[in-house]
């Protein structure tokens, strides 16, 4: 039935152009504030809570979501199970469709309103380590870390999780990212410091999946030769090395439309060169539109090559 739920949530995911969340994030801090508390008062003369309270914060609501599927199993013809499985998958994705997000950023962007670009980003990405829209090749940046941010972690990594062992893992997973958006002054803790290495472990896997899935759609030697390059760093984030891999897989320096400015700002010429040889003609925010563009396509032709995949595994458990 994995196949099904996943095939399931990713088409629903995908066609579902939605404009407002399924659930907002925002139940999380108050869980773990009453979870903090509740710990810590059994224990009033330590400076932290115990370990007890990484366990239940991150522990509760799988066991939950275990007993419920238990309870359920078997109702309507499974029918049932299977819609409570694809919802939990559709809550844990983005809440916002990515496709509706980007196409309202690079409609801002490619009309030269940068700052309703920024304003758009800065709504949708709390993390953005960005104050202003006076850098435009630094928002470009965070906006493809954004996409590339949302896929590793509100997608592939929670749809690997859940191929490997089941909902309860990726809901597990998908609180310590939740954990670590909305918890950054519990990360020098002790149940900080905790979860951050238990992140770390749970992306390792998924994260070096899909950059490699990068090299088969994309650029292949360049994706492929940035992957041998990073794959053992352990300074570098999921996000940070999924990130370089896409990068180079779209190649999109050497392939870019250039347009050429007057001293006024205005384009007066068009031309199709490689980036090493633009020098100053290289109009960025062409190219940086270009480049998102080209991420997107990376993302949707890699969940059509992990779909794909699954399916062969499939059809191989059923024929065994």
């Amino acid at each position: 039935m994995s196949f099904l739920v996943i095939l399931l949530a990713l088409l629903i995911n995908h066609y579902w152009q939605r404009d407002k969340p399924i659930l907002a994030d925002d139940w999380f801090p108050p869980l773990q504030r009453r979870l903090r508390q509740r710990v810590q008062a059994m224990a009033p003369e330590q400076a932290e809570p115990g370990p007890l309270y990484p366990v239940l914060l991150l522990g509760l609501l799988p066991a939950l979501v275990i007993v419920a599927l238990l309870l359920v199993q078997g109702a309507l013809l499974g029918v049932v199970t299977l819609v409570l499985h694809v919802g939990l998958l559709l809550l844990m994705f983005e809440q916002q469709s990515l496709r509706r997000v980007s196409a309202a950023y690079l409609d801002r962007w490619r009309a030269g309103n940068y700052h309703g670009a920024f304003l758009l980003l800065q709504e949708r990405w709390p993390a953005l380590a960005l104050d202003n829209a006076t850098q435009r090749q630094a928002v470009h940046e965070q906006f493809c870390r954004y996409l590339i941010g949302s896929a590793v972690e509100r997608l592939f990594a929670v749809v690997f999780w859940y191929l490997v062992l089941g909902p309860a893992a990726a809901l597990l997973y998908h609180l310590t990212v939740l954990h670590r958006q909305y918890c950054a002054s519990e990360r020098d803790s002790q149940a900080g410091r905790f979860i951050q290495r238990l992140i770390a472990i749970l992306e390792w896997v998924p994260a070096r999946l899909l950059a490699l899935s990068f090299c088969l759609t994309g650029d292949f030697v360049a994706a492929f030769s940035r992957l041998r390059e990073l794959w053992r760093d352990t300074d570098l984030s999921a996000v940070e090395l999924v990130l370089a891999c896409a990068l180079a897989a779209v190649d999109t320096a050497q392939r870019t439309l250039f347009v050429k400015e007057s001293e006024q700002g205005d384009a007066v010429d068009t031309v199709l060169v490689a980036a090493d040889d633009a020098g100053d003609f290289a109009l960025t925010p062409v190219r940086a539109a270009q480049q998102a563009e080209d991420l997107l396509s990376l993302l949707q032709r890699s969940q059509f090559l992990w779909v794909s995949l699954l399916a062969i595994l499939a059809v191989a458990s059923v024929g065994t």
